[in-house]
């Protein structure tokens, strides 16, 4: 989603997400968001047929009439602080299942004028065969449970034949709410990209003194968390498939600040107060509070500018753009619901991660970076972002977008 009307190749509109190519319509859908307006929502899906299940964390312009929904509370420990992020759709046609996993809300706002990415595959269903799982339907099986979401949805995933899935799925819980905290967010992305061998150097590491830093990591948000050197540190070692958990806390913490290479990419105030829609686009899609930036451990020198695509737009991607290697010229990436923060990705505290959110994502590897950085390929593609993919430090007047 390129946040401004373009018939070229590379934008995406939401008509064109819930349409087949073969005219079938959708005969269940799951929708979630952190905002969900359901009379837009609804409008664009008209058929009398289709049923829907809405996971949200805010619903706005209710339809209580519509019968063909099925609205989703989710269990939280801490209603004030904990959030359920997701931004994922499951569109059941009768030939096939459309997985779509994207950066924004189901709003027209964010499907129109503000960027945001999104990723899209289409598998075969047939409802008369029960499919063999693997490893990705099971992974999408126990991410839709984490969300409560029910069991007559997620069964339609036996119908679906995902042996083509080539992504995989990470998810983030908040912590309390039941599994395995190793088994979502910083440790999850680590146990993915080990499995994936995209850094086949540090594999099998056991020891921090043995790593050898060879990624370089782009991080693009819509929202700045309390971030750390420490935070950073871990971050970094689970980008190369390292368990920050294996390896324990009081060894990460002697690498070296200067070995971490981690841009931070986020909208400065002057882009926000520039911004052809207006800056209040910025107040209600870009978020960072003041003590945040301004607090003593902030890493200042890690942000970078975000340039949308577009000139005088704003990016509400989430993605992380990864160079792994000495040539820098493969990775991975990844892109999805989680914010380059704390609150996402989870922090590491005594041997144990504290989640904050509901997020879910799918990490891309073996993806193709060119020398200028203007090229970025995946399954011999070329992957359109909605911003500039450069490395250009804050200038010493740039500040981020503060509420």
């Amino acid at each position: 989603m390129r946040g401004v009307k373009s018939q070229t190749t590379d934008t995406i509109s939401f008509s064109n997400v819930i349409e087949s190519k073969s005219g079938e319509a959708v005969e269940e859908a799951l929708v979630t968001g952190f905002y969900i307006d359901e009379h837009w929502l609804l409008g664009q899906l008209p058929s009398a047929n289709t049923k829907i299940t809405l996971v949200a964390e805010h619903r706005i312009n209710e339809q209580l009439d519509d019968n063909r929904v099925t609205r989703i509370a989710l269990r939280k420990l801490k209603p004030s602080v904990q959030i359920m992020h997701c931004k994922i759709m499951l569109l059941f046609f009768a030939s096939h299942m459309r997985f779509v996993v994207s950066t924004g809300s189901i709003t027209p706002e964010e499907w129109s004028i503000v960027q945001n990415a999104v990723f899209i595959q289409d598998f075969p269903r047939a409802k008369d065969r029960l499919y063999a799982a693997n490893a990705f339907s099971l992974a999408l099986a126990y991410a839709l449970h984490d969300l409560s979401v029910p069991h007559a949805v997620i069964g339609l995933l036996n119908e679906v034949k995902f042996s083509n899935a080539n992504v995989h799925i990470v998810t983030t819980v908040p912590s309390g709410t039941g599994g395995n905290m190793t088994e979502y967010g910083a440790e999850r992305l680590a146990q993915v990209l080990k499995e994936a061998g995209v850094d086949p150097e540090n594999k099998n590491l056991d020891n921090i003194e043995d790593f050898r830093p060879n990624g370089r990591l782009y991080c693009v948000g819509s929202s700045l968390g309390l971030l750390d050197d420490k935070w950073l540190r871990n971050m970094y070692v689970c980008a190369h498939g390292l368990s920050s958990l294996k390896l324990g806390w009081p060894s990460i913490k002697t690498l070296p600040n200067n070995l971490v290479d981690i841009g931070v990419a986020f909208h400065t105030q002057q882009q926000v107060e520039h911004c052809r829609y207006g800056s209040e686009v910025g107040e209600k899609h870009i978020y960072a509070q003041r003590k945040t930036y301004e607090d003593k451990k902030f890493p200042h020198s890690a942000m970078v500018r975000l340039e949308p695509a577009v000139e005088d737009t704003l990016v509400h991607a989430k993605v992380i753009l990864a160079r792994m290697g000495d040539s820098q010229r493969t990775g991975w990436m990844y892109i999805g619901s989680h914010n380059f923060t704390p609150a996402a990705w989870g922090r590491l505290n005594n041997k144990t991660y504290y989640h904050n959110n509901y997020e879910f994502g799918v990490i891309l590897c073996n993806v193709e970076y060119s020398s200028d950085n203007n090229s970025v390929r995946w399954d011999g593609k070329e992957v359109p972002l909605p911003f500039k993919f450069i490395w250009e430090p804050y200038g010493r007047l740039d500040a981020p977008y503060l509420k």
